[in-house]
């Protein structure tokens, strides 16, 4: 019998069901290291889809080189988050979302563009709808923009 088998309530103070929580959480473990690339939802290397954890590699650094040339190269910029749609699409478990952004050049005329993103789940809530920050703006390509001030390389 267990320590504390005959007290009234014994469990229901966290929740209820432990097993059934546990299940859960495992459950959502699974799912988040399946969708970072292990296969099977385990983080045995064997399970590793090696091709697709390089592809999402490689999404990632372009992501971030393309966002860092622009910071390099571009005009300064105030970017709103208009509006964003989550694409449905992951990269390395982190979501992809398509921005509306108006874009305010310094200097120049307002406009709007829309921007494919990869977003860590973790700073989503920093990308909330009528959000402004800083920015840049391709001088080759008006509609390349990237969120920051300077370089981060």
């Amino acid at each position: 019998m267990a320590l504390f088998g005959n007290t009234p309530g014994a469990g229901a103070a966290a929740g209820g069901d432990w097993a059934k929580q546990a299940a859960e959480a495992q459950a959502a473990a699974d799912q988040i290291l399946k969708n970072s690339g292990y296969a099977g939802g385990t983080a045995d290397p064997a399970a590793m889809d090696v091709g697709k954890l390089t592809a999402e590699r490689d999404a990632i650094q372009a992501q971030a080189a393309e966002q860092n040339r622009i910071l390099t190269v571009g005009g300064k910029a105030k970017l709103t988050i208009v509006s964003k749609v989550d694409t449905g699409e992951a990269t390395a478990g982190n979501p992809v979302y398509l921005l509306n952004l108006k874009v305010e050049p310094e200097g120049g005329t307002a406009y709007t563009v829309q921007k494919k993103e990869i977003i860590s789940s973790a700073t989503l809530s920093s990308y909330t709808d009528g959000t402004t920050m800083d920015g840049r703006v391709d001088p080759a390509d008006k509609n390349a923009v990237a969120f920051g001030d300077k370089p981060f390389r």
